[in-house]
């Protein structure tokens, strides 16, 4: 589940594990387990108690437990790569936003403007015939984010592990497409 490509990258960024007291207890799950147990519960439409323990050492409530973690540590951000541009450095947001008749609000255009980001959004009237020749992009992107079925339905309550495994997906997604 997790590549040595992609764990080498998520050594960076993680956090170092906390020191614990030698009182006992029970040792501590590895980051890599730990970190294939988060991506199968992204990829797969499983819960966090449907996590089968024997596949993957860890159990459903240790996952969330170093998920939630990680997330507080803000390491989905941070492991996201990077977007390449064809000329000039690397840079941390878009150039441009293509989006269909769904996004065509004043407030979003205003929002995207007002950080630089150009965008090319269709108009809710009239025909949206430039749009066409950009369309392939959204639905390729969109059936890469597919891949991560948790985000087909909203099973976290707070909005932060929502745009967590909207970056895990995002990472996951670039990763699979270098990787080719």
């Amino acid at each position: 589940m997790v590549p040595d490509v992609l764990w080498e990258l998520f050594q960076w960024v993680a956090p170092e594990a906390p020191t614990r007291r030698q009182d006992g207890g029970r040792r501590r799950h590895g980051d890599r387990e730990v970190l294939a147990a988060i991506a199968f519960v992204a990829t797969s439409d499983c819960t966090w108690q449907q996590l089968p323990a024997a596949s993957f050492g860890p159990s459903g409530a240790t996952a969330h437990r170093r998920f939630t973690e990680w997330t507080k540590a803000r390491v989905w951000a941070k492991l996201h790569p990077p977007v390449r541009s064809r000329r000039g450095p690397r840079r941390r947001r878009p150039g441009k936003l293509h989006a269909d008749k769904g996004c065509d609000f004043a407030h979003l255009r205003r929002w995207l403007s007002k950080r630089g980001i150009g965008h090319r959004i269709a108009r809710r009237v009239g025909t949206s015939q430039r749009l066409g020749r950009h369309r392939w992009t959204i639905e390729r992107t969109m059936s890469w984010l597919a891949g991560c079925r948790r985000l087909h339905r909203r099973y976290e309550r707070k909005a932060e592990h929502l745009l967590a495994f909207t970056s895990i997906a995002c990472t996951l997604s670039c990763y699979r497409r270098l990787a080719c």
